[in-house]
């Protein structure tokens, strides 16, 4: 029941994919609020992390006691955090191995959009890995880095393939090839047996991040690998994701074409394509 249960002095509006745990810790910190007693005041007392997207513990009334809670309508907060939606549907709570495989990264949202709506907590998102950049401000967006890549411009260019590609295909098939594509990848660039031009490309993009403050000199991180390879990762991902290419003969040639590389460059880590991307 919501009887007698007050708007927040200050409720901002929930951004786009934030998580639940995200968004009532930017309510409880906007109202002096422990997240503790936020959470009482919507159900059962929780101590809710910034990455929670959970609602297995959620009932429809604790939605209408968010809702009254922030002034907004429940149809908005779900349209903001979908998985608010799946409150009171124990089946929704079910998924399968694929759709925990494509769950999309909680990470920080771009910084200097929340700046400019005059938000400057933490915002954490559901990030699909098609929405790896802001656009905007030119962010990489798969880290909490948030790399600037003015001067990378062929992360941005293969940002706006890899959503051409997203809208085109179809969920999850897009998403498990480019998983695939940037998994293959990364076990090829940790290998060093990637030809020289390849090698020369991902060292090149490391340079231009800098040093990483709080990582190994010797050793990049895996979000640093993956901005690294992205442009060869999508590249990659077209060729995984279209069916005339699964299980082609040429494939490997094709593959090799795609990346800019001779043939014979890939027999060092065959097992890139050897077998053929991974399925639904």
């Amino acid at each position: 029941m919501t009887t007698g249960l007050r708007s927040l002095p200050l409720a901002p509006p929930p951004a786009h994919h934030e998580t639940i745990g995200s968004y009532l810790n930017r309510l409880a910190d906007a109202n002096h609020l422990t997240i503790g007693y936020l959470s009482s005041l919507i159900g059962p007392s929780r101590q809710h992390r910034r990455v929670d997207n959970r609602v297995g513990y959620w009932t429809p009334d604790g939605l209408s006691r968010l809702a009254a809670l922030t002034g907004r309508s429940t149809s908005t907060l779900i349209r903001a955090m979908p998985p608010l939606g799946s409150i009171g549907d124990p089946l929704r709570h079910l998924r399968s191995a694929t759709e925990e495989v494509v769950e999309p990264r909680r990470r920080p949202a771009c910084r200097l959009c929340m700046a400019r709506r005059h938000i400057h907590g933490l915002v954490v998102r559901s990030t699909p890995h098609h929405e790896a950049v802001c656009h905007r401000h030119h962010r990489w967006l798969l880290g909490d880095e948030q790399h600037d890549l003015t001067q990378l411009p062929e992360v941005l260019r293969a940002n706006l393939r890899h959503q051409r590609i997203v809208r085109r295909g179809v969920h999850p098939s897009t998403t498990l090839a480019y998983i695939d594509a940037r998994d293959r990848l990364t076990r090829w660039f940790n290998s060093e047996s990637s030809g020289e031009s390849l090698r020369q490309r991902w060292n090149r993009r490391l340079d231009v991040l800098g040093k990483d403050p709080f990582g190994d000199p010797h050793r990049p991180s895996e979000a640093r690998i993956e901005l690294a390879t992205y442009p060869e990762a999508v590249a990659l991902t077209v060729l995984f994701s279209a069916p005339y290419w699964r299980d082609h003969p040429q494939l490997p040639a094709e593959a090799a074409r795609r990346l800019g590389i001779a043939p014979q460059q890939l027999l060092p880590a065959e097992t890139l394509v050897r077998a053929g991307p991974l399925r639904p």
